[in-house]
């Protein structure tokens, strides 16, 4: 609104008045001492200018001014005898009309040559139907926004985004029996592992919970839905990270790449009499079968790098319902008995849960590796380090393990072979640029929310 400062008075209010019952139809008397407070606020005007978006605009003033209501509020009094002179002036000038509905008197405008001011009519048709209490409400609410465990995103990510919601508290690590006591007077969680159950959440003012990752598991959906608490989680965020983690355990196994790095590190390569060292033989990926257990978004892009390395790809549906055409679909068993590679990209589910068991992995090539970046539940530990112990199989790579994180007696853990065996923290997900798509699909889930229009919904 390309306004002149200091023309704060009755015949702008005037104008201000018309455009904003414009917008917002029949308003009652007491909705109009909040129009211009808000449209002579320099921060929350210049916002509107910019966006013509009511909604991002308090957001900015609430991250400018972090009392931003309280002044608002003592705007309210200076501007009501310019609100009063405005709609007198509206009233003589036949800009508006005044009527008793529903016991309350309310502004109806009668069609007028002043010119729209768009900022004024916007701010009608967002508050429109809205009493004065709802409109106080929406001005000072500064929500509660407690991030229970922030260090499952990282330190090096940037949580500063928050603060246009509210106020945020953040823990680094929280531990279930601290969870209550946290979330108090909260209406907006954020949470990756800890545990909301209905024990913790009925005594709470929950409104949102934000899941920091895929899986829901970790949240009680059925007393969420039961008790009108919103959880949203994010997916497809850690597509490309995953892809690119799974190429990297199985290359470095594949190559040996420990072995010969260690060959040169310790001073062994240093002492030969040739160009080049041939310790360990290593296959090409060329012409190999690489099979897939799982062929959702990840798994359809680990097949599309497996084939630019020139494999051939096939791949096995959990749910056997998947059908896809980017594909060759086969059953367990030809996955198992022809693939040169198997990797695992599928949820934990009752029919995958322990599925790579000791007669599965007896199926398998003995030339074969195993990459599980899926979950750990999926492959039987305890079969597996006999099947590498044993040289049922070649090798495998893991990401994922049953219990994380893992366990001391894990019997993988005894098996100090890396050639046979590789072994990452659960960290395949975990590029910078897949948490911070994550944390933005976590923002845009609370602003979402905070709009009307849910997203992600669980």
């Amino acid at each position: 609104m390309k306004l002149v400062d200091k023309m704060k008075d009755e015949n702008l209010g005037a104008i201000i008045l018309y455009n904003f019952t414009k917008g917002y139809g029949h308003v009652p008397m007491r909705v109009y001492d909040i129009v211009l407070p808000l449209i002579f606020n320099d921060t929350f005007r210049n916002h509107m200018s910019q966006s013509l978006n009511v909604e991002e605009s308090l957001m900015k003033c609430k991250e400018n001014d972090e009392d931003f209501f309280e002044h608002f509020t003592a705007d309210l009094e200076k501007n009501k005898e310019i609100t009063e002179k405005g709609l007198g002036i509206c009233l003589l000038n036949g800009y508006l009309s005044f009527e008793f509905e529903n016991n309350e008197m309310n502004g109806i405008m009668q069609e007028s040559q002043i010119l729209d001011l768009n900022e004024a009519i916007v701010l009608g048709q967002y508050l429109k139907g809205k009493s004065y209490e709802e409109i106080i409400d929406i001005l000072k609410k500064n929500m509660k926004i407690v991030f229970l465990d922030s260090h499952s995103l990282g330190a090096d990510i940037d949580l500063t985004p928050l603060s246009r919601y509210g106020r945020v508290i953040t823990y680094s690590k929280t531990d279930n029996d601290q969870i209550k006591e946290r979330i108090k007077g909260a209406e907006i969680i954020l949470t990756n592992k800890c545990i909301l159950t209905k024990e913790i959440l009925q005594d709470s003012n929950v409104q949102l919970i934000c899941i920091t990752a895929t899986g829901t598991n970790n949240v009680d959906l059925q007393y969420c839905h039961d008790h009108d608490i919103t959880v949203c989680n994010v997916s497809g965020y850690s597509t490309h990270s995953v892809a690119q983690h799974t190429f990297a355990l199985l290359l470095a196994l594949y190559n040996q790449l420990f072995y010969y790095h260690h060959y040169v590190e310790d001073g062994s390569y240093c002492q030969s009499e040739m160009f080049c060292h041939l310790g360990k033989e290593f296959p090409e990926l060329y012409g190999k079968t690489w099979g897939i257990v799982g062929f959702g978004a990840i798994g359809k892009a680990v097949a599309q790098i497996a084939e630019a390395f020139g494999c051939h790809v096939i791949y096995y549906s959990t749910s056997g319902r998947n059908n896809s055409s980017e594909g060759q679909r086969v059953n367990l068993d030809t996955l198992l008995s022809t693939s040169d590679i198997i990797s695992i990209h599928a949820p934990l589910t009752e029919q995958t849960k322990g599925l790579f068991d000791e007669t599965v992995l007896a199926k398998m090539k003995k030339t074969a590796c195993l990459i599980n970046v899926g979950r750990g539940g999926i492959v039987d530990e305890e079969a597996l380090y006999h099947a590498l112990n044993d040289d049922v199989i070649a090798g495998a790579a893991l990401d994922v393990f049953a219990t994380e994180p893992i366990i001391k007696d894990n019997p993988l853990l005894k098996l100090k072979d890396s050639a046979k065996l590789l072994m990452t923290p659960h960290v395949a997900w975990a590029t910078k640029e897949a948490r911070n798509r994550l944390f933005d699909e976590v923002c845009l889930n609370i602003e979402g929310y905070l709009q009307g229009n849910l997203r992600n919904v669980c």
